[in-house]
């Protein structure tokens, strides 16, 4: 296997691919996700080791709302997974909730080693029910399993709080990269239907933007 294929995700050599992107963009389905949570549960780093399978500990702070975006080709088509990344500090809160309204699905993230964090996952996904409704399509992500020693947060509780919810869960960790494809997938795959045809039939998702992806265009978001 290529080093550049992980988890069904395959990359194709930017060097010559400008134009076909500028063709693909008048075709491209956009699709918008955005993160929430508290602050420093490792939300910037997740979106970064997805768009650009990339991890630097030393990302600062976000304030507002940032997007990054990666494009890629699933049966044929391409999409362009636009990811909103929030300011998690409580006053910044009514961003992401006017902006809520505006996405397809939504990512929430705690930190096992801060039980706080976990906690606030309760008030964010009534944010989310309020706004979208009780069927939107959500995951929990339970981060930072690098850390395990340092645990708060027990795996059986990120379940309970999941299967409460009727919601998936995940355990990752952006630092070695443990899950982090398999939420983005798992997303998506939430988003366009979750039908297990679709699953079937695309083991392999085609990457098209990889370590070039760019703060998506819009710096209002949505």
């Amino acid at each position: 296997m290529r080093d550049d294929v992980i988890h069904g995700f395959s990359d194709i050599d930017n060097s010559n691919t400008d134009e076909s992107l500028s063709e693909g963009s008048k075709n491209e389905e956009i699709i918008k996700i955005i993160i929430l949570g508290n602050s420093k549960v490792g939300k910037t780093s997740f979106i970064i080791r997805f768009t650009k399978n990339k991890f630097d500990e030393t990302y600062l702070a976000t304030i507002g709302i940032d997007c990054i975006y990666r494009i890629i080709n699933l049966e044929n088509k391409l999409y362009k997974l636009m990811f909103y990344d929030t300011a998690g500090e409580e006053r910044y809160k009514s961003i992401p909730k006017n902006h809520i309204k505006n996405m397809q699905g939504i990512i929430l993230m705690y930190d096992i080693t801060n039980k706080l964090s976990f906690d606030s996952i309760i008030d964010w996904i009534s944010d989310v029910k309020e706004i979208k409704g009780e069927n939107f399509p959500m995951i929990l992500v339970g981060n930072k399993i690098d850390l395990n020693e340092s645990r708060e947060v027990t795996e059986e509780m990120g379940n309970e709080l999941a299967e409460k919810n009727q919601i998936e869960f995940f355990e990752t960790s952006n630092k070695d990269g443990a899950n982090i494809q398999d939420v983005g997938l798992e997303i998506v795959y939430k988003i366009l239907g979750e039908t297990e045809s679709l699953k079937a039939n695309n083991s392999r998702i085609e990457r098209i933007s990889t370590a070039n992806s760019n703060n998506c265009t819009s710096r209002k978001c949505c």
